[in-house]
């Protein structure tokens, strides 16, 4: 796979042709020549208990207003001979997960669960192995996740996806944990609408995602939104995150294993979150419209300080529902 992307694109899940994704709600100025190999062998039971192992190589190599820069360079320089020219990283990944009851329409290029009561947990765990194929870090990375749907007879259905994870070794920004960042204006599943490209850089992390489909419990007391049976729903997004000292450049200011944070005109573009601080955005939407169309209106609840962030938005999505 060979590419010029956004960091955040891999948060899509979208296919990289689709062209509404290409239109972006904020400017994306930093930006990867990014190049990797997979395999993976996947082996399923009728339990619905499933595992994966994989091996990937990858290269990433910074464009646009994105730069590595080792702290101990000193200053902030244009000089891009105090520039990493690019980072490469070769990792093994053992994932688990148990879905049972789940059922799949595949397609040519994906399959599509069909059965979204299906409870469903993931544990992944990354090993990053420096030395081989060129590997520039020793790392460990694990991410666990948790989606279940709770019912609720006339008053719709809940849709939770709970999701942790820690970046455990001494790792440089590109290696750290960044947000599930949306930035087109397609709904995603399990991204946030309103965090930019790599707004917070976090070693530990955990997030919740809650949505409530009404079923039309309000608006079939309308009588015209009755008839066009449109369905009401609302929503509640929360990233809680943490950077360990040994991660911070702003503690470590010489330090040649971590790189300057990402940033604008001298300005930096990525924070270190409030430990006791999550961020926090929400939703009311109304869906089912000509029985394809979703319409969100998101809402920032805090970190509105920050450059350049949008404290509200509109957000679609072309979706048939049954």
């Amino acid at each position: 796979y060979n590419d010029v992307v956004s960091p955040s694109d891999k948060f899509m899940t979208t296919d990289k042709d689709n062209v509404f994704t290409s239109f972006k709600w904020t400017p994306v100025e930093h930006m990867l020549y990014t190049e990797y190999w997979r395999t993976a062998y996947t082996r399923e039971y009728e339990n619905g208990f499933s595992y994966t192992l994989s091996a990937k190589v990858q290269k990433d190599r910074p464009t646009a207003r994105l730069f590595y820069q080792p702290l101990s360079t000193g200053d902030i320089t244009a000089d891009k001979a105090h520039h990493v020219h690019d980072l490469r990283a070769t990792e093994a990944t053992i994932s688990l997960t148990y879905q049972p009851g789940v059922e799949w329409v595949n397609t040519k290029q994906r399959r599509v669960a069909t059965n979204n009561d299906a409870p469903k947990f993931t544990l992944q765990h990354s090993f990053g192995i420096k030395g081989v194929l060129g590997s520039d870090y020793t790392y460990n990375f694990t991410e666990a996740g948790i989606y279940k749907r709770f019912w609720f007879s006339s008053w719709g259905k809940i849709d939770c996806y709970i999701k942790g994870g820690a970046q455990w070794n001494k790792v440089p920004f590109p290696m750290l944990i960044m947000p599930a960042a949306n930035l087109s204006y397609i709904l995603q599943r399990e991204t946030f609408n309103l965090i930019n490209n790599m707004e917070f850089l976090n070693d530990r992390y955990a997030s919740l995602d809650i949505s409530w489909d009404l079923n039309g419990k309000i608006f079939n007391r309308i009588p015209l939104l009755k008839k066009l049976k449109w369905r009401e729903a609302v929503g509640f997004k929360m990233l809680y995150g943490q950077l360990t000292d040994k991660n911070n450049p702003y503690l470590n200011p010489d330090d040649g294993e971590l790189f300057v944070f990402p940033m604008r005109d001298g300005h930096p573009t990525s924070f270190v979150m409030d430990k006791n601080k999550p961020y926090m955005e929400w939703f009311v939407g109304v869906h089912n419209i000509f029985k394809i169309l979703h319409i969100d209106y998101v809402r920032r609840v805090n970190y509105k300080y920050h450059p350049d962030v949008n404290k509200w938005g509109i957000r679609f999505m072309v979706m048939m529902t049954f």
